[in-house]
């Protein structure tokens, strides 16, 4: 930069303020801040210090007569930090001070705790022990934590339970401490990990640029105008790739064995596995590595995260792909089999057929799932396993006549799939790994597999024979039993994938406001079976979530019509609050609830608003400048700024289709279990709004509650 001689620093508080704005003002703001790089002291900007503010190193430009850009003067970098029209960035910076400690490595943006913090009085010597959690710490102890401020660590010292409270909510929504720091408090508010595990490294940089490079995920130095153009056109988290510090020591952790990471939605599970690859590649750089996840859409997401960090994969040995597309490429080329896979349309016709042909007196309703949860699942190919293996995953149990007279069924199934040549993808996963165990030359040196938990035992039997036994970090699986929507839950053990003593968990929600975590985590069931060990005590640990947002809104209507009026009516509210048409979906339990929307946004919104709408599949992904619908299982692995979720009925959540023809009491509540387990998936999907829905308003499902409407309606 023209004689200055400073780095520019690009905050994520500055890209979170532009995206709030108008897009009528992007252009101008991002042509600004690329002349301000060139030359700060060009006439145009008006660059100047605010020396009327308490805090002296505020300065500011112009980028119209009303747009002012509000800049750090932090010795060897300007720090770019906020922009807004005159007024509200001037009230901004008068409101805050930045504080970098070269110690800690930690920094500060927040105003004098004695300008925002209500002047309680001060606890009697009594209500300490009982009212101000860090009575125990000194400000010094709180500033190694990273408080980069003497004054508030002074305060959080002696803060009531209220005071903190209300504090550390308001830090989190006004990003007045770094979230780590935010992270760290909690956990020792709540005492879940001690002082000093607690004690991050201390850095002691020299200048406040190094420090900004050592925070990735809230400062950003471009090393040229080309990176700026390149990265003001995506939202802040696709164009940096970030860790933070407990995800950055999950990623390296270096263990033999199969390592486990869990986490609830949104904090950072799929970054982590992204990450682990990289790390992995660059520790093994000969070996072949494997990413992968249960759909393509997920794959492809994977694989953009990790070029973003190394660049085109080809001719790299990174390998970026769904199981099922390893399993059958295997099956293909190494096997030379020929069977088609059966799709998920045709196995009911097939099924039917096998029923009609052993004159069975089963239907369908009761023969499909144990079909696909029992026989195909667990590769059953003969009468004496069927007649001992244990059902897992089916709570209703059978007699020994009832299972002979079934497997007639099933042996037809089988017999229609040969005589065919079709087969099923479980039983090319199966097929596979008995090769691989014969054929090792074609495993991987290291597989990492995202969204683990939607994997039953076909592909947890392959994921096993996919990645040698007796080498370090050969397996790493991310999971959250939260979201098991597919597949009823089973043990890894029972597959040799044994995580215990390796399971670690993310605990911080980066992704979703409180307020929609809340409700999210408020319709899931009170248990889930099936659970092993290590992974019943990872779901015990509620995320943190850093972010605070708007209520969510939960609405019942007369009739279907006046529903479709008031998810338009949220749709253009969202519109006109800066939310791109891209950055909003909505979701139903099934194709026939979505009927509805369907016809809402092509003869309305088209119309109005000349907004086309597009509809996601397991394989589509969505596109920037069109809302998004689809079902509630095309949510899985997606993220935006706005979810509606409609046709919440009883009918829908639980779907009848799911739940007909259950009459085994234990068997029915677990189905009922996993569809509140779908509607904390879609729900989750939601960044910073949640619209839920449903008519007619006696209809509603019984997973939401009248408390969470009242709660949703403050």
């Amino acid at each position: 930069m023209r004689e200055t001689g400073r780095t520019l620093v690009i905050t994520r508080h500055y890209e979170k303020a532009r995206q709030r704005l108008s897009p009528n003002y992007h252009a101008e703001i991002d042509d600004k801040l690329l002349l301000f790089r060139r030359d700060p002291l060009h006439n145009s900007l008006r660059f100047h210090q605010l020396d009327f503010l308490p805090y002296k190193h505020w300065w500011s430009y112009s980028v119209t007569m009303d747009i002012r850009v509000i800049v750090a003067d932090q010795q060897d970098s300007w720090v770019v930090c906020y922009v807004n029209h005159h007024d509200k960035a001037y009230e901004w910076a008068r409101r805050r001070r930045f504080t970098a400690d070269m110690t800690s490595g930690s920094y500060l943006m927040a105003p004098p705790p004695e300008e925002v913090i209500d002047p309680t009085p001060a606890p009697t010597e009594a209500q300490v022990v009982y009212r101000a959690p860090f009575s125990g710490y000194t400000p010094d102890d709180l500033m190694k934590l990273g408080v980069a401020d003497r004054d508030w660590a002074e305060f959080l010292a002696r803060a009531t339970e209220e005071q903190l409270e209300r504090t550390l909510l308001q830090a989190m929504d006004e990003d007045w401490f770094p979230e780590d720091v935010i992270e760290r408090l909690m956990h020792l508010r709540d005492g879940t990990q001690s002082y000093r595990e607690l004690i991050p490294p201390q850095v002691s940089v020299l200048m406040p640029s190094e420090l900004f490079r050592r925070r990735p995920r809230d400062f950003w130095t471009p090393e040229s105008e080309e990176a700026i153009r390149k990265a003001i056109q995506r939202d802040w988290q696709e164009w940096i790739i970030f860790l933070h510090p407990a995800q950055r020591e999950a990623v390296e952790r270096d263990l033999r064995g199969a390592i486990r990471i869990g986490g609830g939605a949104g904090t950072g599970k799929t970054v982590v596995a992204a990450h682990r690859t990289v790390w992995l590649a660059n520790r093994y750089p000969s070996e072949r590595i494997l990413l992968t996840t249960f759909t393509r859409v997920l794959a492809d997401s994977l694989k953009q995260r990790v070029e973003q960090m190394i660049g085109p994969l080809h001719g790299t040995p990174i390998e970026v792909m769904t199981l099922h597309a390893v399993a059958l490429r295997v099956f293909k080329q190494q096997m030379q089999r020929v069977e088609d896979i059966i799709s998920d349309k045709d196995i009911n016709a097939l099924l039917q057929e096998a029923i009609r042909r052993a004159n069975s007196g089963y239907d369908l309703n009761f023969v499909r799932p144990e079909w696909e949860t029992i026989i195909d699942a667990w590769h059953v190919r003969d009468r004496e396993t069927y007649l001992k293996i244990e059902r897992t995953g089916r709570k209703m149990p059978l007699q020994p006549s009832q299972r002979e007279s079934l497997w007639q069924v099933f042996e037809q199934v089988w017999q229609l799939l040969e005589e065919r040549r079709q087969t099923t993808y479980s039983a090319v996963c199966y097929a596979v790994a008995e090769y691989l165990q014969q054929h090792p030359e074609h495993r991987y040196r290291c597989v990492v597999v995202d969204e683990a938990q939607d994997f039953g035992p076909a592909e947890l039997t392959l994921i096993r024979a996919l990645a040698p036994e007796d080498l370090d970090n050969a397996l790493f699986l991310c999971a959250d039993s939260r979201q098991r929507i597919y597949r009823p839950a089973v043990p890894w053990l029972r597959f040799g994938i044994d995580t215990r003593g390796r399971s670690y968990t993310l605990r911080v929600n980066y992704r979703t406001t409180r307020q929609i975590q809340d409700f999210a985590e408020s319709v899931l069931p009170h248990a889930i079976d099936g659970l092993q060990e290590d992974e019943a005590r990872l779901l015990a640990d509620r995320p943190i979530a850093l972010m605070h947002g708007v209520a969510v809104e939960a609405r019942g209507y007369e009739n279907t019509d006046a529903e479709m009026r008031g998810l338009k009516e949220w749709i253009y509210r969202c519109l006109n609050e800066n939310i791109q048409p891209g950055e909003i979906a909505i979701f139903a339990r099934s194709d026939n609830a979505l009927k509805e929307v369907e016809a809402m946004l092509r003869n309305e919104v088209l119309r109005e608003r000349a907004i086309q709408a597009r509809k996601l599949q397991r394989e589509t992904p969505p596109v920037p400048y069109e809302i998004n619908y689809g079902t509630a299982h095309s949510a899985k692995g997606l993220e935006f700024r706005a979810v509606a979720v409609v046709r919440v009925t009883s009918g829908n959540f639980p779907s009848y289709a799911a739940i007909v023809g259950v009459t085994d009491p234990a068997e029915r509540q677990a189905k009922e279990d996993q569809e509140r387990q779908l509607l904390y998936t879609v729900c989750t999907r939601a960044r910073e709004r949640l619209y839920i829905s449903w008519s007619p308003t006696v209809s509603r499902s019984a997973f939401v509650s009248a408390e969470q409407i009242k709660r949703s309606q403050v």
